[in-house]
């Protein structure tokens, strides 16, 4: 009796934990147009865990999403125009992304996996990101996004 109590509590333990370990999936939609402007990943910064997924919705046609930059060791991500895509985050720090079409709109986003380890490294990107932003009053949209919700 007392055997089969510690295996049922065991087997209890593993199906709890196995809970705890699952990562959450987020969605992120891509837009033409929101109340945060013309071509807008909604939205446009996340904060997940590490383990954590993003679906991109692609809401409106003609749009992806592209790494830009990502912390050391992490793998860039293409959806390739498709109508969703899940991509899984197993690498901390933060991430740049953009739209391929629209990246001189200033369709862009970040994601911030459990801290911001690469703080520095990120602010660069983004100058140079946006330095290629054609529109002049979203040039400063990444920078803006990252000053906001980057500690």
């Amino acid at each position: 009796m007392t055997k089969k109590i510690k295996f049922y509590g065991l087997v209890f333990a593993l199906f709890l934990s196995s809970f705890s370990y699952a990562g959450e999936t987020h969605v992120v939609k891509m837009l033409n147009m929101s109340d945060q402007g013309s071509m807008v990943f909604e939205p446009a910064f996340i904060k997940i865990n590490a383990g954590d997924s993003i679906t991109f919705e692609m809401t409106d046609a003609g749009h992806n999403a592209v790494t830009v930059a990502g912390p050391a060791g992490s793998t860039p991500f293409n959806t390739q125009y498709k109508p969703s895509t899940t991509v899984k985050f197993d690498v901390n720090g933060l991430y740049l992304y953009m739209c391929a079409p629209h990246a001189m709109m200033a369709m862009a986003g970040i994601i911030q996996v459990s801290d911001s380890s690469n703080k520095d490294e990120m602010a660069k990107e983004i100058e140079k990101f946006e330095a290629t932003v054609m529109v002049p009053n979203v040039k400063t949209r990444m920078s803006d996004l990252f000053k906001a919700n980057v500690k």
